[in-house]
């Protein structure tokens, strides 16, 4: 085994990452992606007053299925980034890989925190696109629903808030850096 094969502590050697992200992790990011995109678009009719009831109840179910179909991919995802090799860092800059490492672990976490706050105790069923129902965790109390809601919208506040860094940092790697990062993350013909 040479000195070059021992640098990723694997012994495989830093050329045995792939190059781009695996074509299941590609897809389950841009699914996941429009998926949050709707979620925002939704929770406006959702949250409007001046709607019917029932209207708004399947705006509620809506919003909470797809919402459980996020907490899927991001699942999903997590167990990708264990099973198949990743890419190495796109930068040899530490401050860069930290940041992203931060940015990205954190996006992780607030997709957790919103699915853990939309859980809140609530007599309304969850009825997951009108084919079962999905059983609370908690039972009715609205005292805690109260400040799970609350804790549901800052939570998305703070996604809206770390998206925005995430697009920024692809903006300066596409306009800026011009070092391909978006490919990488891009459906392409080979991931090895």
């Amino acid at each position: 085994m040479d000195i070059k094969s021992h640098r990723d502590g694997t012994g495989r050697g830093a050329e045995s990452k792939p190059r781009r992200w695996h074509p299941a992790s590609v897809a389950l990011h841009w699914l996941t992606f429009l998926l949050i995109l709707f979620q925002f678009w939704v929770s406006g009719p959702m949250l409007d007053e001046k709607r019917d009831l029932l209207s708004r109840f399947e705006f509620y179910q809506l919003h909470k299925s797809v919402g459980l179909t996020i907490a899927a991919f991001v699942i999903l995802r997590l167990v990708l980034r264990l099973a198949v090799r990743q890419p190495g860092p796109d930068s040899a800059d530490p401050w860069l890989r930290r940041s992203a490492g931060l940015v990205h672990g954190a996006l992780y976490l607030c997709l957790c925190a919103l699915l853990m706050a939309a859980a809140a105790p609530i007599e309304i069923p969850t009825l997951y696109f009108g084919l079962f129902r999905v059983p609370h965790p908690l039972g009715p109390d609205p005292a805690i629903y109260r400040r799970m809601l609350w804790l549901h919208h800052q939570t998305g506040n703070i996604l809206i808030a770390l998206g925005s860094v995430h697009v920024a940092a692809v903006a300066c790697h596409m306009l800026l850096w011009r070092d391909g990062l978006l490919g990488r993350m891009w459906f392409g013909r080979r991931w090895q």
